[in-house]
């Protein structure tokens, strides 16, 4: 019931239907505050006394405080419209993007069960972008009623673009049906070769992404089960013409 004058002085969007849901710090001492519906930074906090509070947005928020991740002068995080971007301009002046990074992929994060959006995981690796998150259903159409983070969404800051939007078969090798896959969540670990993406799932098993290049991924559905293998169910969209020759077509208007 009481409080200092000073040092109690951070508010962020008083009196809106807003609240905090994640923090993230940088460089020169500053802290960028995400909530819900707007996004804040706090600077000077070398001498709190002095600290400022400055409204970056108030047009987008933060969904899932594990989806908050720094690569380069960039800061990536899932809000309502998708993966969103914002960018150091100058000297850790920050910037919003105009669109979603997301935007290429926007029937994938149509999709979001925004229900449990929260639970969104994310990680960076090797230029990679990971993003594990609940869709309303499964590769198979059947719905995903437990919610559990069954997409993982990786984006190429090499290429520019989304590289692939991955989830685990729930058909084993022999056609029997297995567990529903979860990424719970998403750590760099390991030295030497063994370093890479690491994933584990709800049954307390520990997988590596990446491993292997033969089609077929290895889990653990099962509390004290067998490893389990599945076939990677791949696909690809071609542009869908021709106009009698495969190069790649350029329209000035239609």
């Amino acid at each position: 019931d009481t409080y200092d004058q000073v040092y109690g002085q951070f508010r962020f969007n008083a009196g809106k239907s807003d609240f905090n849901v994640g923090m993230h710090s940088f460089s020169d001492d500053k802290l960028i505050v995400f909530n819900r519906n707007s996004i804040h930074i706090v600077v000077g906090s070398g001498s709190i006394a002095n600290a400022a509070v400055q409204l970056l947005t108030d047009e987008v928020g933060l969904l899932a405080r594990k989806s908050v991740i720094q690569v380069g002068n960039q800061v990536l995080f899932l809000s309502d419209n998708g993966v969103y971007g914002m960018n150091f301009i100058d000297l850790y002046n920050l910037r919003g993007n105009d669109v979603p990074l997301s935007e290429s992929i926007n029937k994938t994060i149509a999709d979001i069960d925004k229900d449990n959006a929260v639970n969104a995981v994310a990680t960076y690796f090797d230029n990679k972008y990971y993003i594990a998150l609940p869709t309303k259903t499964f590769a198979d159409g059947s719905p995903n009623t437990e919610g559990i983070n069954n997409v993982l969404l990786i984006y190429n800051f090499l290429n520019k673009n989304w590289e692939s939007i991955d989830n685990v078969n729930n058909v084993d090798v022999s056609g029997n049906t297995i567990g529903r896959f979860s990424f719970n969540n998403l750590l760099v670990a390991g030295k030497g070769s063994k370093r890479g993406v690491y994933v584990t799932n709800k049954e307390g098993g520990v997988h590596k992404l990446e491993e292997f290049d033969d089609g077929i991924d290895r889990v653990i559905t099962e509390i004290g089960g067998s490893l389990k293998s599945t076939t990677v169910q791949g696909s690809a969209t071609t542009r869908m013409f021709t106009l009698g020759s495969i190069d790649r077509k350029k329209f000035n208007n239609f």
